[in-house]
């Protein structure tokens, strides 16, 4: 009896021994699958190859920014002063009037709203008030457009066309995304015609930035003081902008 149960104890003992050099085996083998000892290290300083993409998505804008100035001229110091806090006061409630808000309008330039000198050569105290108006809404800044021009100020009245944050934003994104695809695509052709395969990336350098932004209408231009004011409605045509978006990637060589 004793030598059948040692008989079988060797019998078990051999299948654990097999069971477990098995299990030890197959966990080795799939360490080697993930870890690839055999395949060389890429080196820092091993071979690379450096590709730029670059994408230019085109929109047509959705903020309109107006910036009309108004100079008021007197020998009496209080006089020319009063006549610059009036019309900013009537400005404001006419803006108002036609639909923008607290946060669209600004007054600037230094002393809060307007600056001030002195003439010496004609004795004239010189203000002038400089506004600038943030519109979101092409049919609004139509209006705006409409109503500044009767307002007689100096200078360059139509808007800038721009992106507004949320929607350069989108746009950026869409550009990145191609502009990426564009890297990769570039690297590969590189790397087939000189004999090579893309291995990993080892940097990348992305950058984004506006195209040319143009006022609207450069014949806009509106009228000074004493001088005859236009009658004639100008449209609001904002066109198409640009946002450029570029990506450098430096891929390794395998």
């Amino acid at each position: 009896m004793d030598e059948v149960k040692s008989g079988t104890n060797k019998i078990k003992l051999s299948i654990d021994l097999r069971l477990i050099t098995t299990v030890l085996m197959v966990i080795i083998i799939a360490m080697l699958v993930m870890w690839k000892p055999w395949a060389p290290e890429i080196a820092q300083d091993g071979r690379t190859i450096k590709v730029t993409g670059t994408s230019t998505v085109k929109a047509e804008p959705d903020e309109f920014i107006f910036s009309p100035t108004y100079s008021f001229k007197n020998s009496d110091k209080a006089a020319a002063l009063s006549a610059l806090t009036k019309k900013s006061n009537d400005l404001v409630a006419a803006l108002k009037k036609l639909g923008l808000t607290d946060k669209e309008i600004k007054t600037n330039a230094s002393n809060h709203d307007y600056y001030y000198y002195y003439d010496t050569s004609n004795g004239l105290n010189n203000y002038s008030l400089s506004l600038t108006l943030i519109v979101t809404n092409k049919e609004l800044s139509q209006k705006v457009l409409d109503y500044l021009i009767t307002t007689e100020p100096s200078g360059e009245i139509s808007p800038v066309a721009n992106f507004s944050e949320n929607k350069r934003k989108q746009l950026e994104s869409t550009a990145r995304d191609e502009a990426t695809k564009e890297a990769r695509s570039k690297a590969d052709q590189s790397a087939k015609n000189l004999g090579f395969k893309i291995g990993k990336v080892k940097s990348v350098e992305d950058g984004s930035g506006f195209g040319p932004i143009y006022s609207m209408a450069a014949d806009t231009t509106a009228s000074s003081a004493g001088a005859e004011k236009p009658t004639a409605s100008i449209s609001v045509q904002p066109g198409e902008n640009d946002l450029s978006y570029s990506v450098t990637v430096v891929y390794y060589l395998k």
